[in-house]
């Protein structure tokens, strides 16, 4: 199959920033920019987070610069900052990559007992392949530990987003309640998303959040959105992205578990 037949089989849709619109329909996942353009530096992007929010009410980001970790959810948008505390950003703030949903879940899923996050994985979709299409998460509930990080605003020159990662920071939160948003991507997509579970969290003080590098859950409420499409805003400097000249993505996950 080839790159055109397989963007079109999944229903994606790749857009510069004068062809997107404001509506929303259930299941419809919006994206700025491309993860393959994020790892090569491309921190820069031309959506500001009131128009992000004009296309979902769940998701999550970055700011320009590669300034905190963004949390979108109940249709509010939270940053988490360098030391994992959480702030409200300006709506005209610009974002360089993001992903959000309106958010329309089936049944709600009860889960119970000290559970690992690959664990949980496991029992939500009982198959070692992960699902098969595009599938927004939202797990609220209480949690023995949730392993957090945040980056430092990158200046121009940028470097590679593997070399930003270098220099995170992590929080480790103990016995908290709150949420953690974010999308199961499958492995066809690579280059244009985080292939795997990619979550952030909020607490529910909304004091503390940030990306989510580890968790164990004790109690928890399961939604999940399966998703019917996909629309990719590229900015002006973005290419379409090309599987020939792929980032490999396992680096973030060995600098993730490392740093």
């Amino acid at each position: 199959m080839s790159e055109l037949e397989f963007l079109n089989a999944l229903h994606i849709d790749l857009l510069r920033h004068d062809g997107i619109d404001v509506a929303r329909s259930p299941h419809e996942l919006f994206q700025t920019s491309t993860i393959q353009a994020l790892l090569g530096g491309a921190f820069d992007g031309d959506v500001t987070l009131n128009e992000l929010l004009e296309h979902g009410d769940l998701g999550l980001g970055t700011l320009n610069g590669l300034d905190g970790e963004l949390i979108v959810i109940d249709g509010k948008v939270f940053k988490a900052e360098l030391d994992c505390t959480l702030s409200r950003p300006d709506l005209q703030s610009l974002t360089p990559f993001a992903v959000v949903v309106p958010f329309a879940p089936g049944p709600e899923q009860r889960v119970r007992g000290l559970i690992s996050a690959a664990t949980l994985e496991h029992r939500l979709w009982r198959d070692p392949d992960r699902p098969r299409a595009p599938t927004a998460v939202r797990i609220d509930g209480r949690f023995e530990m949730v392993r957090l990080r945040s980056v430092p605003k990158q200046v121009p020159p940028y470097p590679s987003l593997a070399e930003a990662i270098g220099h995170q920071h992590r929080r480790d939160l103990h016995d908290i309640s709150g949420t953690m948003v974010g999308f199961c991507f499958p492995d066809g997509l690579a280059g244009i998303e985080i292939v795997g579970f990619h979550l952030h969290f909020v607490c529910d003080r909304r004091s503390h959040g940030g990306h989510v590098l580890d968790y164990t859950l004790r109690d928890a409420t399961v939604r999940i959105d399966n998703a019917a499409e996909l629309h990719v805003e590229l900015p002006a400097a973005v290419d379409p992205p090309d599987r020939r000249h792929l980032v490999d993505q396992s680096t973030l996950r060995r600098l993730e578990s490392s740093t």
